[in-house]
């Protein structure tokens, strides 16, 4: 990193598909994010992979207007992991922030994360809270969010967190310059990475982006599916679970039961009928992982969860 008071060059990246109801709204976002010295927005790097909507069109639109915003079109959908190598062999920033593009970054928050990659800190991931309504779906899918923040804060106070979970991340520039085409979760990859190579890495609360809840049950299990089968793949392939109250229930059951409760006491009596209906949902999913694992190569090109795309935020 730079000495102090030198300017820190930022390289933003958003890899899309499809997502012409939400990519303005967030490259606007982006533009607008408050940004103190010594950091500064040299570019928000937007990858399209394969869109047939009018994602490229509102990006290009956008650009013209601003000058760090940068359009890399891909003909062909190769995936997130192919979309993110794209941007990382781009970026010219000293740190580097991914922001998902169905998303919405709270004002001040990109900054949050760029102020906590310092000393030993190779990367620095977001709160993410769903906006949901008050179903049985959006009540677990919440409760799911709340629980996966919780976690993530106490791994980082022992020490042990190995995850960019989330929707929002920032890394050091040069520590990964490239990940496997294959891999399907390439956050919670590049945090077991950069932990071995001895950096640390944490979760900045402060940071909080929003992102939408499913639509319908068949949506969530889709989603959750392969978000575990990711989970799997990484843990088969390097030998090392992400950071995962999943992967923790066999490794500690105690202590993430203890995780489980403090955050079921802040629920409403009212909603644990719609959170056991939930927990049932993800107990179909981790079994739908288990057996499509050996069709992972069906999950490389992410199915979008139309849902999720809808409506803006």
């Amino acid at each position: 990193m730079a000495e102090a008071g030198t300017p820190l060059d930022v390289s933003i990246g958003v890899c899309a598909y499809n997502e012409e109801n939400n990519i303005g709204n967030l490259l606007n976002n982006l533009c607008r994010q408050f940004i103190p010295k010594p950091f500064i927005i040299r570019e928000i790097i937007v990858v399209s992979s394969g869109s047939t909507d009018r994602t490229d069109e509102i990006v290009q639109k956008i650009a013209e207007k601003d000058a760090r915003v940068k359009l890399v079109s891909e003909e062909e959908r190769k995936g997130k992991a192919h979309a993110l190598n794209l941007f990382l062999e781009r970026a010219k920033g000293e740190i580097l922030v991914v922001v998902s593009a169905d998303t919405e970054p709270k004002n001040g928050s990109v900054a949050r994360l760029l102020e906590a990659i310092k000393g030993d800190v190779g990367g620095a991931c977001a709160k993410t809270i769903p906006n949901y309504k008050k179903t049985v779906l959006g009540v677990f899918y919440n409760f799911l969010w709340r629980v996966h923040n919780r976690m993530l804060f106490k791994e980082m106070l022992n020490g042990n967190l190995s995850h960019l979970g989330g929707d929002m991340w920032a890394i050091r520039r040069g520590i990964i310059t490239k990940i496997p085409p294959n891999i399907i979760n390439d956050d919670a990859f590049i945090g077991i990475a950069l932990k071995r190579k001895g950096w640390r890495v944490v979760f900045v609360p402060d940071a909080e982006v929003f992102i939408r809840c499913p639509c319908t049950p068949l949506e969530y299990i889709s989603q959750r599916e392969r978000v575990l089968i990711g989970h799997k793949q990484i843990e088969k392939m390097i030998g090392v679970a992400p950071t995962t109250i999943g992967a923790l229930a066999f490794k500690k059951p105690k202590y993430s039961i203890k995780i489980l409760v403090e955050e079921l006491k802040l629920q409403k009596i009212s909603d644990y009928a719609k959170i056991l209906v939930g927990i049932f949902m993800e107990a179909v999913s981790n079994l739908l992982a288990i057996v499509n694992l050996k069709r992972i190569e069906s999950y490389l090109v992410w199915k979008q969860i139309r849902g999720t795309k809808i409506h803006t935020i």
